[in-house]
C-alpha cells in the first residue's frame, strides 16, 4: 500500500469517526431515553413497527406540539403484548409502563429490568407501584397504563378500567394522553403476539386535562368513556379475570 492511500484511508476513517461523533450520537440521543444505545433501540422498534405490523399512526401531527416529555400518563386499551411497542414507536419520548407482575414471564427480566417496568399486583393491597409512578411523574418523566388490567378476551370491546389510573391522574395533575389501538394479531400468546404480522392502527386520540378535578374514579370514568366513543366499540361491565402467568403462555 502506498502511502497515498494509507493516509487516504486514515483521513476516510478520521472523517468517519467525526461525522459518528459530531452528527450520528447526538441525533441517536434525541430518542427515547436521551442517550444513544435507546435512540438505536427506537429505531428498530420503529422498523419492526413499520415492516411487521404495518402500523398507521394517527393523530401525532395534530398533538405534535402538545406532546412533549413529561410529567404525562400514557392510557390505552389492551389488545396484545405488541401494545407498548407500537404506542412506543411513535413516540419520541421514553414511556416507563406499569405492567401486571404476572403478566412479568421471568425469561425477560433483563426486559423488564432494562425498560424500568412498574409491576403492579392485582390485588392493589401494595401501594408501592403507584408511589413509584407518582415520584417518576415528579421528575418530569413519563408512565404508560392499561387500565383494562390486561388483554382483553374477547377482542373488540371496552372493559372497565381499574381506578387506580384515575387516582394518579388527580393525584398528580398530569395530563393524560389517550391512545386507542386496534388490528393487532389476535394471538393466543405473547410470542405470537409479537412475530405475527398485522396491519395495526395506532390513534393517538388527544391530551386531556384534569385540572381541579380530585375524584380519580371520575376521572376513570371520563377516559373509558372517551375511549368507547372514539373506539366504538362495545362496552363491557364484566371485569377481565387474572389471566395465566405469561411463563406458560411463552
Amino acid at each position: 500500500m502506498t502511502v497515498e492511500r494509507v493516509i487516504f484511508a486514515l483521513a476516510a476513517w478520521c472523517a468517519l469517526i467525526a461525522i459518528i461523533r459530531l452528527w450520528l450520537v447526538p441525533r441517536l440521543a434525541r430518542g427515547p431515553g436521551g442517550d444513544p444505545v435507546n435512540g438505536v433501540t427506537w429505531l428498530v422498534v420503529r422498523a419492526y413497527a413499520r415492516v411487521l405490523h404495518r402500523v398507521r399512526f394517527e393523530g401525532l401531527e395534530e398533538l405534535r406540539d402538545r406532546i412533549h416529555v413529561g410529567p404525562l400518563i400514557v392510557v390505552s386499551n389492551h389488545t396484545g403484548a405488541v401494545d407498548p411497542l407500537l404506542i412506543q414507536a411513535g413516540c419520541r419520548f421514553h414511556i416507563r409502563w406499569m405492567m401486571a407482575s404476572e403478566m412479568m414471564t421471568p425469561a425477560l427480566d433483563w426486559l423488564w429490568k432494562k425498560q424500568r417496568m412498574i409491576p403492579v399486583e392485582r390485588d392493589a393491597r401494595d401501594l408501592s407501584p403507584a408511589r413509584e409512578a407518582m415520584r417518576h411523574l415528579e421528575a418530569g418523566e413519563v408512565i404508560g397504563m392499561f387500565p383494562e388490567g390486561r388483554i382483553v378476551v374477547p377482542p373488540r370491546e371496552i372493559r372497565p378500567f381499574y381506578t387506580g389510573i384515575g387516582l394518579i391522574a388527580a393525584r398528580s395533575q398530569a395530563p393524560v394522553l389517550l391512545v386507542w389501538v386496534s388490528g393487532t394479531p389476535e394471538a393466543a400468546n405473547l410470542l405470537d403476539s409479537l412475530i405475527t404480522p398485522s396491519r395495526a392502527r395506532v390513534v393517538y386520540v388527544g391530551i386531556l386535562d384534569f385540572n381541579g378535578e380530585r375524584d380519580g374514579h371520575v376521572i376513570t370514568q371520563m377516559l373509558r368513556d372517551r375511549l368507547a366513543v372514539v373506539s366504538g366499540w362495545p362496552v363491557n361491565e364484566e371485569k377481565l379475570p387474572p389471566s395465566d402467568r405469561a411463563a406458560r403462555e411463552f
